[in-house]
């Protein structure tokens, strides 16, 4: 298994974007598809979306901070339906041991 993009220390990507921002946006776009590219195929789509997604934010924010926020509600509701899809697969579970049960109790 490949490790996957190697980053430079952070003070070089930090003169990178202070000295040719477009050089910086070019190498940030190259790494996020080299992650993608090297995750299991089966995940690549759902990836591939999320980074589109996270794009268009970034395209919609008009400072660097608002598209860090917008990033961070996105996150925070992808893990409000994880949430929720565990508390319903837990219910459902539930529902399920208690329906066994009272079945066994029967005979």
């Amino acid at each position: 298994m490949h490790p996957g993009p190697r980053l430079p220390e952070f003070d070089v990507l930090v003169a990178l974007h202070q000295h040719d921002p477009e050089a910086f946006e070019a190498f940030r776009r190259h790494v996020l598809k080299e992650a993608v590219d090297f995750a299991p195929a089966d995940q690549r789509p759902a990836l591939e979306a999320l980074l589109l997604r996270i794009e268009e934010e970034r395209a919609k924010a008009s400072t660097p901070m608002e598209a860090v926020l917008g990033a961070t509600r996105m996150m925070q509701e992808s893990v409000q339906r994880l949430n929720e899809g565990w508390d319903q697969a837990r219910e459902a579970v539930a529902g399920l041991h208690a329906a066994l049960v009272i079945e066994r109790v029967r005979y």
